[in-house]
């Protein structure tokens, strides 16, 4: 048989020893002086057995004054609202800097830090027997800076590194690569539990919020048949099931719709956002058949920003060949041989190819330099991310990264990069010289198709090559060529230089970073649910993990 447990009983301390009236006198006249004597010896002890730890050394080189600056409006000023505050925004801003230092750590650990470590209370300013700032004060000034400074701190640590650590950032090339950050929220199982689980969070938050007067809008649901997590056990239960919940969640969505105007904010736009919702995971997730029967849509033809938790909204899964699909955002870093510069969060379904855009534009928002080269894996090398990449940055910076694969380099013949297209797009010239005027749009994409005839091809030194050994001679070559064609053959062209080669091999520089962020920084789950909240996390773990970096450069110098 199994014991029961007793509960943990509440630790026993014993009571102060009794001191005669005369000791009892002097401590209390000289307890203020005596307290910091004794805070002092204790300090010089600890600090001078841990002076390499890394918060103290930041501590003695980085002065967040303006990130301080930034945060504050955080508080009313000072005699206007309620009592004077406890523990000042300084205090909370180190407390953040020891949140980013300590894996990204919640709100209830970092105040277990606070409360226990003498070296974080040292760095964040308390001093020994003070009262540390419990969760709830740390989450609401965590909230403060993820919707007004989450990049504070991230632009000033960038700025004090190049005042003393200079790097060209307009010369200087930059490495882009992309990792999952994790949503807490765990995806629904179903599109049922989906649409079951979003409508209960819509009609609770309805009736908890919504004015008197239009508590009438909410149709009367049976909201305990909303929270049912038993599994069907066959499929004629799932179809019903599916039929059920899209029927509840269109009567609700579309009985509080017409209302969505009246609300106040905040809450209007909540409501509004979980409405939405619903109609898009209606609109994703499931189709009507020539019967009429709701049917749940096949995997290969959802919408590609597909929600799956109704906890948090903004969450896409980002799936890559041969990984896990894991539902958060897809977090871009863009990176040198010694700092992170860049730190973007996109939702997790938004293609790689992207980041070196986000990268530019982000870069742009903060008035930072452009780098002279970009550099990425294959997802950055095709032809429209080169496009963009140069029109953001109006011809300043060049994409490098590898040409990916036509089906025609994977069978070992001539790709589309081999062919030099005319500047009017009119006319197409094959490595043997032979040119083709004969173009036909693309089915399902924006270029077109050259054909070069076989007595334009007869007897070329590149047949093999060009169209296989075991091509008929009869039939004709058809290359494809897109609206990017030139930047295509341009980087194809640049990639066999060696200075393309060297910067091609410098790719491997940003994965060490990735590692440190992932394992040491807390970036693989997000605290907090939303992009606004992974942003903050990203850009905090990336400020000080270029602070470790360069302690790190520092100690090797010495």
């Amino acid at each position: 048989m199994l014991r029961s447990i007793p509960p943990a009983q509440p630790l026993a301390l014993p009571d102060l020893p009794a001191l005669p009236p005369l000791a009892l006198w002097l401590l209390g006249t000289f307890l203020q002086p005596i307290l910091a004597w004794l805070e002092t010896l204790l300090l010089r002890s600890v600090l001078a057995r841990c002076a390499q730890h890394p918060l103290l050394q930041i501590a003695q080189i980085y002065d967040p004054a303006a990130v301080i600056a930034a945060c504050a409006t955080y508080r009313h000023p000072q005699g206007t609202k309620g009592a004077p505050p406890t523990f000042s925004i300084e205090q909370l801003v180190r407390a953040e800097i020891v949140r980013a230092w300590a894996d990204s750590c919640s709100d209830t650990e970092l105040e277990w830090l606070l409360a226990s470590n003498l070296l974080v209370r040292h760095f964040v300013g308390l001093a020994l027997l003070a009262p540390a700032p419990d969760h709830s004060t740390l989450s609401r000034f965590h909230a403060f800076l993820t919707l007004h400074a989450p990049d504070a701190l991230f632009c000033d640590v960038l700025a004090f590194l190049d005042r003393h650590d200079p790097e060209d950032a307009a010369t200087t090339p930059q490495v882009v690569d992309t990792f999952a950050l994790a949503s807490p929220a765990a995806p629904a199982l179903s599109v049922a539990g989906l649409l079951c689980h979003l409508t209960r969070r819509l009609a609770l938050a309805w009736m908890r919020e919504a004015p008197a007067a239009l508590q009438h809008a909410l149709p009367p649901l049976d909201l305990s048949g909303l929270a049912r997590t038993d599994a069907p056990r066959t499929k004629e239960q799932a179809q019903q099931r599916l039929v059920q919940a899209g029927s509840v969640a269109s009567w609700v969505a579309d009985g509080l719709r017409q209302h969505v105007a009246a609300l106040p904010d905040p809450f209007r736009a909540t409501v509004a956002a979980q409405v939405q919702a619903i109609q898009k995971i209606i609109a994703d997730e499931t189709t009507i058949d020539a019967t009429g029967v709701v049917q749940e849509r096949a995997a290969d033809a959802k919408g590609t920003y597909r929600i799956a938790s109704a906890v948090d909204l903004e969450a896409t899964f980002r799936k890559h060949d041969g990984d896990v699909a894991v539902l958060g955002s897809n977090a871009v870093i863009s990176t040198t041989t010694t700092r992170i510069r860049a730190a973007v969060i996109l939702t997790g379904s938004t293609p790689d190819s992207q980041a070196p855009s986000a990268v530019l534009r982000q870069l742009q928002a903060w008035a930072h330099p452009l780098p002279r080269v970009l550099i990425m894996d294959q997802a950055g090398g095709m032809g429209k991310t080169r496009a963009d990449v140069d029109a953001i940055s109006q011809g300043q910076t060049m994409m490098v990264a590898r040409v990916p694969p036509t089906s025609a380099a994977e069978s070992g013949r001539l790709s589309a990069s081999a062919f030099v297209l005319s500047r009017d797009g009119q006319t197409l010239r094959c490595p043997n010289g032979q040119e083709s005027t004969r173009q036909y749009p693309h089915s399902t994409t924006d270029g077109v198709r050259f054909t070069f005839r076989s007595e334009q091809c007869r007897g070329c030194r590149f047949w093999n090559t060009c169209r296989g050994v075991e091509s008929k001679p009869n039939v004709v070559r058809f290359v494809y060529v897109t609206a990017y064609h030139a930047y295509v053959r341009a980087a194809a062209q640049f990639n066999q230089t060696d200075r393309g080669k060297a910067l091609l091999k410098s790719r491997w520089q940003v994965e060490p970073t990735i590692a440190w962020l992932v394992r040491y920084q807390g970036c693989r789950v997000a605290r907090r649910i939303g992009l606004a909240a992974a942003r903050c996390q990203l850009l905090m773990a990336c400020a000080v993990r270029n602070l470790l970096l360069w302690l790190s450069r520092q100690e090797r110098r010495e």
